[in-house]
């Protein structure tokens, strides 16, 4: 069977300041590159046959930062770029909230239909991610494959292979910087592993960095 390692990627400025990050191409801040280097520690006794990732910088950096460890360069595949937030792009819930309460209202209680102006629904995100997901599990049905890429499409990976509804991803999966999940196929369909695990992350004393992240 096929187990998938899903990275989120090290924390960015925005993700530290709680801004909406979604297409913008923010870097690395040096506490996520310090996350990326304990993550690559953590991966590298592991044999990967492949690696992926979001051609996004933020999880650029954190693959090429891990792939030294594991002897890979990532593939980058825009199917894994994050949620496209649309005018909200850069701001906070907070400020959201004050300037668009009606669409922020109807956007808190369903994320997987309704978007934010402009940008991308929590379904639609959903269906180009599963696609990717779909394409590991013929491409690599055995073996181990590495992924690095964003909070919100990793959570609605999530929501899909619990079969869990993905307007739930907000209200129940937490999702940190720079923690591994791990999934695979079955015959009957996916099984998740492990999630949000963050325990390389000790180390560097970040286990904290993203518990205040509220999207």
């Amino acid at each position: 069977m096929g187990q998938f390692f899903l990275v989120r990627h090290g924390e960015s400025q925005w993700n530290a300041e709680n801004r909406l990050c979604g297409r913008t191409d923010v870097p690395l801040s040096e506490d996520g590159c310090r996350q990326a280097k304990s993550l690559a520690a953590r991966l590298k006794p592991i044999p990967f046959e492949a690696f992926y990732s979001s051609p996004l910088q933020r999880a650029l950096e954190t693959a090429r930062l891990i792939s030294e460890s594991v002897g890979l360069q990532p593939a980058p595949d825009p199917r894994l770029v994050e949620l496209d937030y649309g005018q909200w792009e850069g701001e906070t819930l907070a400020e959201i909230a004050e300037s668009d309460p009606e669409t922020f209202r109807a956007w808190d209680a369903d994320p997987a239909r309704v978007a934010p102006p402009g940008g991308e629904s929590g379904l639609d995100a959903q269906q180009r991610v599963i696609s990717f997901l779909d394409f590991l599990a013929a491409k690599h049905p055995q073996g181990r494959v590495l992924v690095v890429f964003h909070k919100t499409v990793c959570r609605l990976v999530i929501c899909h292979v619990l079969g869990m509804a993905p307007s739930e991803y907000r209200r129940k999966l937490i999702l940190n910087n720079a923690a591994l999940s791990i999934i695979q196929a079955q015959p009957f369909g996916w099984q998740l592993i492990t999630f949000n695990d963050t325990s390389h992350l000790a180390a560097c004393h970040l286990e904290q960095a993203s518990l205040g992240e509220e999207f």
